[in-house]
């Protein structure tokens, strides 16, 4: 009886079923597969149809035992739309990756479109890739649970809510925000407004946008302040405008907004200006993500709180091939803090 994935999809089919079928041995099979001389056309004929009528996938650990490890891995971001490509995915993050993969002799496939758990298990598999690195990790990812219960290795870049013997990098978000509102609070600001992740992110569990406003109310209670706050995309500056109108009508004080997107913070400014309050001098704006370039061409030049993505990337790659090179190493567990980097958006209340 073919077995059953943990995630409910098609059948496992093993090479014995697959001599069932055929009416061979199962020497006879693995024959076939291995592509050795000596099987009559029409057995191996019979068995490729067996293949092909099962749906049979070879498995990763039985061509790793020939040494046949594809030296592959896999960096998969599940974005909701080709059109994401440019806005959302950091090229750093690709490149980051493909230096670690390169330097370790591994080739690197990038993977932007969703996945099913059927293709993802087929990947090890088939043998395609011998360990995949995560992006946009949930809180509670099946990616990550399928991955586990097979014991298949991978890498998070970002972290789910059971971490026991999970190797992952990730972004600091709750030290961030605390990190941005001490900047704020020490130069006087005391109403501040936040244009964070999408609404549908934290619906759907997706770490940055949940560790994002968890530390948005911890520095609400530690610097005694009210909130105002709206959920909004990362890929228009007109979402920061109209958010940031949005945000003035409901506090016309506000002296200080804070942002997860150079883009929306581009879109905070021209709301502001247009409202007769110029950055820095009647509002400050502040953004948390990836500064460097973008920060600079904003004007003014935008106060950041900051990570490398390149470096992340890099380090997660290390991390795969660490374990792929010994799986017996312990889980290797990194939280990155963000660097203050102060410019011209932030200043003092006047």
């Amino acid at each position: 009886m073919p077995k059953k994935n943990p995630q409910n999809s098609k059948p496992v089919i093993t090479i014995a079923e697959v001599a069932k079928a055929a009416g061979v041995s199962i020497p006879t099979v693995s024959r076939i597969l291995n592509n050795k001389e000596y099987v009559a056309e029409e057995t191996r004929d019979r068995v490729n149809q067996a293949i092909q009528q099962l749906g049979y996938v070879p498995h990763i650990q039985a061509r790793q035992l020939r040494g046949a490890a594809s030296r592959t891995l896999a960096l998969h971001h599940p974005i909701e739309s080709p059109h994401d490509l440019s806005s959302v995915i950091e090229t750093s993050y690709f490149t980051g990756t493909a230096e670690a993969a390169s330097e370790k002799e591994y080739f690197i496939n990038f993977l932007v479109s969703q996945l099913t758990p059927e293709a993802l298990v087929n990947m090890y598999r088939s043998n395609q890739i011998d360990g995949i690195i995560l992006l946009q990790v949930r809180i509670d990812d099946w990616r990550v649970n399928l991955l586990r219960e097979n014991n298949y290795p991978f890498v998070m870049i970002g972290r789910c809510a059971d971490l026991e013997s999970l190797s992952f990098i990730d972004l600091d978000f709750e030290k961030a925000m605390l990190l941005a509102f001490d900047h704020l609070v020490e130069l006087g600001h005391r109403s501040i407004g936040f244009l964070t992740y999408p609404e549908s992110w934290n619906k759907a569990g997706i770490g940055p946008a949940v560790r994002s406003l968890d530390g948005y109310k911890q520095a609400l209670n530690k610097h005694d302040l009210s909130g105002c706050y709206r959920e909004i995309g990362l890929t228009s500056v007109e979402e920061g405008f109209e958010a940031t109108n949005d945000l003035l009508q409901e506090n016309p004080d506000l002296t200080a907004i804070i942002t997860v997107s150079h883009l929306t913070a581009a879109g905070s400014i021209k709301a502001l200006v247009q409202h007769g309050r110029s950055v820095p001098q009647d509002c400050s704006v502040m953004t948390i993500g990836f500064g460097g370039n973008f920060a600079n061409v904003v004007t003014p030049s935008l106060t950041t709180l900051e990570w490398s993505p390149y470096e992340i990337s890099y380090q997660a790659a290390l991390l795969m091939t660490d374990r792929l090179a010994n799986e017996q190493l312990p889980a290797q567990q990194i939280l990155v803090p963000p660097k203050l980097i102060v410019r011209e958006s932030t200043k003092e209340v006047n």
